[in-house]
């Protein structure tokens, strides 16, 4: 402000604002008209000018941010905000982000016209655009990989929010820096049975988005199986960081978050892997979580869907379903329901599996953005060679799908391994992502055909191995296969017993039922307690809760009723009826000696199209 003493003279900038908006001696004001005359009213004691205008895409709607920068009358500079439309409209983030320096005269409107003079800001506004989703994003002038990236072009803008800040591109690796990523497909720092497929499920990844064109996305998850301290996630985190730099100490998720979080965050990793960490349930209410979470993982990208929500406003939102692929650890199969398990790919991880001298320079060079440099590489690759078209690349990608789909429909039927109707899609997806890997290397002239001969050869013989694996951890720890086992096991032992029926023997604590010669009427309160004791005490987690165990006892033929209840009331004497669960013997006993289930009479059930 420019005066002097004897005369005051306000110093009026017109430069700022349009009108009806100027600054006078450092502060906003509006110009009105009183009388004929026109004056300048003060709404503030600050100056707040618009910077930018943001627009955030997340792929299914966008959003306005303003990034509003202001100066109090006295010369002091306000800290730039980043302000939402909703809260521009009401303006109530002055005081709680500037403080006693965000005062408004109070004044009817006053709020609103200090959003409407910001609005009216003179001086140029960047508008600036930030996508919250990864992938491939097409653009006037072709696709484009969209990944967090401090090098790339501002108008290529990509955030991502909490732990999902550690994906990020930097720069290509160099050329010679693939013969590490050609290392791996021999028996590295893990066995074949492990790192093919997991390279086959990395690198399917930047093909979901035309796969989806095409109608074939996959719909599955990979699980790593293996006991606690055996780096199962240290190996999720090394694979991770094809796509950014991970640790075992920071993978994206957890079990330990909630499902609606989860669901966050997996539709903003498009195109991308992700993992869901630590499988391991401990006390009941931690068991049941996460049980519920593993089934809504598995629904999620098993059906590729979203979660419907409806906005204050009542009106329905975009769905928002899973975008890219996603691996889970845990210390055991997750003890879903068969339909549940039918959307998992699991791959069991031994304590001895992991070199660790070859492993730990592996983790260096994902430390030193080698891996993701390789993915860039990867992705550029994918661009030059095939989205001049992009149309006919889904069109090729239909093809592959279904001839191997259907490969893999003839493989498991010639050597009798049952499946599920989902596992030949499964494959068909592996065996995708693992030929275009071998035709990145082969492209880049790090192995030659008859690598890829050899290379694509082993691969189809470990799924189609692993597929039977996959069937044998299924079964060995299928919830009514446990229990049948731990029942004989209580029983065997003598810690627990069951009496006689009709005995009218006085019972004992440790007494789970009653039998005859062709039954067990187990109290299946006590018969499920004392179980979940045992597995708990051999360090194993027996996860399914009672009444979906009775279901699936049922399911399995196990129990005996003639009705469409699990329990039944019978006379245990004169004056005394109890609830019991009738388990045939001979079933059970039958079940405990069969290792494996039999092999499939005929074909693979017929794949749904």
């Amino acid at each position: 402000m420019i005066e002097t003493m004897e005369n005051p003279i306000p110093v009026i900038d017109e430069s700022v604002y349009h009108e009806p908006y100027v600054i006078k001696d450092g502060c906003l004001c509006e110009r009105i008209k009183v009388k004929e005359q026109v004056i300048e009213v003060k709404l503030a004691d600050f100056v707040p000018v618009l910077k930018a205008e943001i627009t955030l895409d997340d792929g299914a709607e966008q959003r306005k941010l303003f990034r509003v920068a202001g100066t109090y009358k006295d010369g002091t500079v306000l800290p730039e905000q980043i302000v939402s439309a909703d809260e521009m409209q009401s303006m109530k983030w002055l005081l709680q982000r500037w403080g006693q320096y965000g005062a408004v005269i109070p004044r009817q409107n006053v709020l609103g016209k200090i959003s409407h003079a910001i609005l009216l800001t003179r001086q140029e506004v960047r508008n600036e655009t930030v996508f919250l989703q990864t992938g491939w994003h097409e653009f006037p002038d072709g696709y484009v990989f969209l990944m967090p990236n401090e090098n790339c072009d501002t108008q290529m803008k990509v955030e991502l929010q909490g732990k999902l800040d550690r994906y990020r591109f930097t720069v290509p690796c160099e050329i010679d820096d693939l013969i590490y990523l050609s290392a791996m497909l021999e028996n590295s720092f893990a066995p074949q049975r492990i790192v093919l497929p997991m390279l086959a499920l990395t690198f399917l990844c930047p093909l979901n988005h035309f796969l989806k064109i095409a109608g074939y996305e996959p719909k599955f998850v990979a699980v790593i199986i293996g006991k606690t301290g055996c780096r199962k996630s240290s190996l999720a985190a090394l694979f991770c960081s094809f796509y950014g730099s991970f640790t075992a100490s920071d993978l994206p998720m957890s079990f330990h978050d909630t499902a609606n979080s989860i669901l966050a965050d997996i539709y903003y990793l498009k195109d991308v892997l992700t993992c869901i960490d630590d499988f391991h349930p401990s006390g009941m209410y931690k068991e049941q979580e996460m049980r519920e979470i593993a089934q809504c993982i598995s629904r999620y990208y098993g059906d590729r869907s979203g979660r419907g929500r409806m906005n204050s406003r009542l009106e329905k939102e975009n769905a928002k379903p899973p975008m890219g692929n996603a691996i889970v650890t845990s210390e055991s199969t997750l003890g879903l329901c068969e339909s549940g398990e039918a959307r998992y790919f699991y791959l069991e991880l031994d304590e001895s599996d992991i070199v660790l001298n070859e492993f730990s320079e592996y983790q260096k060079i994902a430390r030193q953005n080698i891996l993701s440099g390789m993915m860039m590489r990867y992705v550029d690759w994918i661009k030059e060679k095939y989205l001049y078209d992009a149309i006919s690349f889904s069109d090729m990608l239909s093809e592959k799908f279904e001839s191997y789909r259907e490969m893999f429909i003839r493989k498991l039927s010639e050597r009798g391994i049952k499946v599920h109707t989902r596992t030949p899609d499964m494959l068909a997806h592996l065996k995708i992502g693992f030929e275009f890997l071998l035709q990145f290397l082969f492209d880049s002239e790090q192995i030659g055909e008859q690598d890829i001969r050899k290379y694509a050869e082993t691969f189809d013989e470990l799924l189609l191995q692993n597929t039977a694996a996959n069937s044998e951890i299924i079964i060995r720890e299928n919830p009514v296969n446990v229990f049948c086992e731990k029942i004989k096991s209580l029983l065997d032992s003598g810690r627990c017993y069951t009496e006689p029926r009709g005995s009218g023997a006085q019972r004992q604590k440790n007494c789970i039922g009653l039998h005859d010669d062709s039954s067990y009427y187990l109290f299946m309160d006590t018969a499920h307690s004392e179980v979940r004791k045992l597995c708990a005490e051999q360090g194993e987690h027996f996860t399914i809760k009672k009444n979906d165990l009775l279901k699936q006892l049922r399911k399995e033929g196990l129990i005996e009723s003639k009705t469409s209840k699990n329990t039944i009331s019978i006379r245990e004497n004169s004056t005394s009826v109890v609830n019991v669960t009738v388990i045939d013997r001979s079933k059970l006993n039958d079940r405990l000696c069969a290792a494996v289930c039999p092999p499939a009479d005929a074909a693979v059930e017929t794949v749904e199209l």
